[in-house]
């Protein structure tokens, strides 16, 4: 029986499209994160949002897409915690990169969307916006918004 499981499990794997095994373990129909009938959250959020984080910037109470993503990734529910005490600026402005516009938030700050899509047809490492292959070559990745702090012959 067990061995039956595994089978249909490994079987289920392999009929998946290459670009949601890929992308990692974001669902595929969108309801992890979002609810048009069970929502937690405004807007259409299918996931309790974390509002107990801070922004270490600011000091003001993680929001919106933020809260969304730490709904899930925070020790509590051990999905990959993020620390924002340890992580990249969120809730700022940039000041000291170019970051382009679509990538901001609605106030024209640093969200975990501006490094991350997290949706399941991203194939890429860590559902970065920029392909890195794999993790190897994270500078092309920082370039992105910091060309002028990276070192061209790591490109």
């Amino acid at each position: 029986m067990r061995r039956g499981i595994l089978i249909l499990a490994a079987l289920a794997v392999l009929a998946m499209p290459a670009a949601v095994l890929a992308a990692g373990p974001h669902d595929n129909d969108c309801t992890d994160c979002h609810s048009l009938h069970d929502t937690k959250a405004d807007p259409a959020f299918g996931v309790v949002p974390n509002s107990s984080e801070k922004y270490r910037g600011s000091g003001q109470t993680v929001s919106g897409t933020d809260a969304l993503c730490l709904g899930c990734h925070n020790e509590a529910e051990g999905i990959m915690p993020i620390l924002l005490a340890k992580s990249h600026p969120l809730g700022v402005r940039p000041r000291k990169a170019f970051v382009p516009q679509e990538v901001l938030g609605r106030n024209g700050e640093l969200t975990c969307g501006s490094c991350h899509d997290p949706h399941p047809s991203n194939p890429n490492y860590k559902y970065l916006r920029i392909d890195t292959g794999g993790g190897r070559n994270m500078g092309a990745f920082c370039a992105y918004c910091h060309e002028a702090m990276v070192d061209k012959n790591e490109l």
